[in-house]
């Protein structure tokens, strides 16, 4: 039923309409309409009713129509119309508004009435008036309560929805930083072991052959990588290369051909996810400078770890930058400050002075 009235607001206010005209002309004899009927009074009692079909959008209407009725026909009752109008103007206006209307249309009907009745018909109208005013205020609050509720329940649900779409976009960059870290490092160095092993086939095939077999042992450790990542997204977590240790990762690059030197200060990190962040950081860092650093007689990879933050240098001396032996997603450093800024650190990177790059990283030593 309260759906129905919901729905139907107009069938409301025309019953409402009604029932103000029927109690209009009740002589308490159970609604029935007395002949012959006062013409003024039906007069009066019309426009009362037809302000009732306005009460929701113009409350004031019906409160003024009853007020001025009931002071030019104060013989006849008005109360069932005075509840109506000041209920509407208590339960879509404001209480004080409504005490207001209360006081203005209870003195209206109340004062040109003969002074023997004043007494009984002002408290009888302040009855109804107090009546109709509670009624209608309860109402209003109930009503704004629910909107309040439906809007909190609107609101929870649009943020789930935001909140599980950034999860998702986070999860895709997390896959693809370590889809990127997997694959760009492996296949830049297997591409140039290839071409290394290519050119001295003939002449040397003893490197060739060494060769050959160190692209055999990065394809296995990237293949070892791969199912780690897969099983990761399955059970949730970070990947964790399979190696984290620097020389293993830098006599990788030693291998391909390019001049690495490290020098470590100081003790490493308990934390696990702070040395993934180093290797990392190298592994991103060596993988460009075999790509793009040309003629490069030296790579230094300088680690500091006695302060906080911990700092990481990578820098080559290469002439400039040479054609790629691979082609890369030319999203590396972005993926590396993305991953750093999850432990506060920062990437600086940029052309040295002359010639060569320098890649510098910083991680506060959170444990």
């Amino acid at each position: 039923m309260r759906a129905f009235w919901v729905r139907h607001p107009r069938v409301v206010d025309s019953l409402v309409a009604l029932l103000c005209v029927l109690w209009s002309f009740d002589n308490g004899a159970g609604l029935r309409i007395p002949q012959p009927v006062d013409p003024a009074w039906g007069a009066v009692s019309l426009i009362v009713a037809a302000t009732m079909l306005v009460r929701r959008t113009r409350p004031w209407w019906p409160v003024a129509a009853v007020a001025a009725g009931g002071a030019l026909m104060t013989e006849h009752f008005i109360g069932v119309a005075l509840a109506c109008a000041l209920y509407a103007l208590a339960a879509y206006r404001s209480t004080g508004q409504a005490v207001l209307g209360s006081v203005l249309a209870v003195v209206a009907v109340t004062a040109p009435a003969d002074p023997a009745q004043w007494r009984a018909k002002g408290v009888l109208y302040a009855v109804i008036a107090v009546i109709a005013v509670f009624s209608g205020a309860n109402v209003r609050i109930r009503r704004r309560y629910l909107q309040a509720l439906l809007d909190r329940t609107v609101q929870l649900a649009r943020e789930r929805e935001r909140e599980g779409q950034l999860a998702a976009a986070r999860e895709r960059t997390r896959i693809a930083h370590d889809l990127h870290d997997i694959v760009a490092h492996s296949l830049t160095v297997m591409v140039r072991l290839a071409d290394g092993a290519a050119a001295v086939g003939d002449t040397e095939p003893d490197r060739a052959r060494s060769a050959a077999e160190r692209i055999g042992g990065i394809g296995r450790e990237a293949m070892t990588d791969m199912r780690r990542l897969l099983g990761v997204l399955r059970d949730g977590g970070e990947a964790e290369p399979a190696t984290q240790d620097l020389d293993t990762l830098v006599a990788t690059f030693r291998t391909a051909g390019l001049p690495v030197e490290v020098r470590r200060q100081g003790a490493e990190p308990t934390s696990p996810s702070l040395r993934i962040a180093v290797f990392r950081t190298v592994q991103e860092s060596l993988t460009n400078a075999l790509r793009y650093a040309l003629d490069a007689r030296r790579v230094l990879v300088d680690v500091d770890y006695r302060a906080d933050p911990i700092v990481v240098d990578v820098v080559d001396d290469g002439r400039g930058t040479g054609p790629a032996p691979s082609v890369g997603t030319r999203q590396g450093l972005v993926a590396l400050k993305e991953r750093l800024a999850l432990y506060g650190g920062t990437v600086e990177a940029g052309p040295r002075p002359g010639h060569g790059w320098a890649v510098r990283v910083t991680l506060p030593l959170v444990e």
